[in-house]
């Protein structure tokens, strides 16, 4: 599965309360980020500015330094807003978005921390932190996180997947699927709910409804890799060689260097009898990927098909190499030898 989506929070709204004109707060609210900064130094700059004022002016320019690109000078704004006024929530918010955005996952906890102190009914921090818990694999806590922003918002539809996806890694399929349901009956447009919602149908062996899910799945990003090689495997679990060897097809002409669409196409000539493409897709995933036994596995299978038995041993060896007591790789190597000797 592919791996969950980072969160990139949404600045929240300013409340100034400052001396400066009118006009320079709406320009630090709000516009392209070179305008905001120009206006949010100005306030900055002024005289006369108390401290809560002159944080809500950090923040902003922060966010726009963070939207150019300049995560230095992001960084320098919000720690000093969060300095300024310890009590605002909004500064502490932006900061952990731009940890969470250069992968500094701890601190992003801890300025989620700091928000949710401030203010504990904080749906998107609290959903935030959730994100960053389970990209660290703490999915007890990552779900408590998202069960507390559902109770204050049970309608959250980001919360709802997130909590199914990581139901999903927990093995969780019938609750990830519940959680998938009212995420999608929230937003159908949800992209990653519907790819999910497959992943764990998929696990259930409902592989009609994974289809299901990946067509409108790929209907929302047409030609994704990822929803092509899962509706070709649900199709290939199903028998259907030839639809699972049409998607798999669709994603090696979209990446042709895909080690896992290819094999998952050699895979599915083996089993249609197709030796020759078999062996060759499985020749160029080897290629790109030596660490995958169960290629080595099914080639060994399609030279044994072929008659090929010295390649089909070698591949054999190589498989067991690789996952030593793999039970088909001792069978298969086993029957190899006595059509050797033979």
């Amino acid at each position: 599965m592919l791996p969950l989506k980072a969160l990139v929070p949404a600045f929240l709204a300013l409340h100034p309360h400052s001396p400066a004109q009118p006009l320079d707060w709406k320009a630090c609210r709000q516009g392209a980020p070179d305008r905001v900064i120009i206006a949010c130094t100005s306030i900055v700059d002024l005289g006369g500015v108390g401290d809560g004022a002159r944080a809500i002016a950090l923040i902003a320019r922060g966010s726009a330094y963070a939207a150019k690109k300049q995560p230095a000078r992001a960084l320098e704004d919000l720690h000093r807003a969060t300095l300024l006024d310890p009590r605002n929530p909004d500064g502490f918010y932006a900061l952990a978005g731009l940890y969470g955005r250069r992968g500094d996952i701890e601190q992003a906890i801890l300025a989620y921390d700091s928000v949710i102190r401030l203010n504990p009914k904080h749906v998107l921090a609290l959903t935030s932190r959730g994100y960053a818990r389970a990209s660290r694999r703490e999915f007890a806590l990552a779900i408590a996180d998202y069960d507390r922003a559902l109770k204050f918002n049970p309608r959250h539809a980001e919360a709802l997947r997130l909590r199914g996806a990581v139901r999903g890694l927990m093995g969780e399929d019938v609750g990830a699927i519940a959680d998938f349901d009212q995420a999608i009956g929230l937003n159908r447009r949800d992209w990653s709910a519907f790819f999910n919602r497959a992943i764990a149908k998929d696990h259930r062996h409902d592989f009609n409804g994974a289809v299901a899910d990946y067509d409108e799945a790929l209907r929302l990003r047409p030609n994704n890799i990822a929803a092509l090689l899962g509706r070709g495997a649900a199709h290939h679990h199903m028998g259907a060689l030839d639809k699972a060897i049409a998607d798999y097809s669709l994603a090696v002409g979209l990446a042709p260097d895909n080690a896992q669409a290819l094999y998952n196409r050699g895979t599915a000539y083996a089993n249609a009898d197709n030796t020759a493409r078999a062996i060759a897709d499985l020749d160029k995933a080897i290629r790109l990927d030596g660490s995958n036994a169960l290629a080595f596995l099914n080639r060994a299978g399609a030279h044994r098909k072929r008659g090929d038995f010295e390649r089909a041993l070698a591949d054999y060896d190589r498989a067991l190499q690789l996952n030593p007591g793999l039970p088909q790789a001792m069978a298969g190597r086993k029957l190899a030898l006595e059509r050797l000797r033979n």
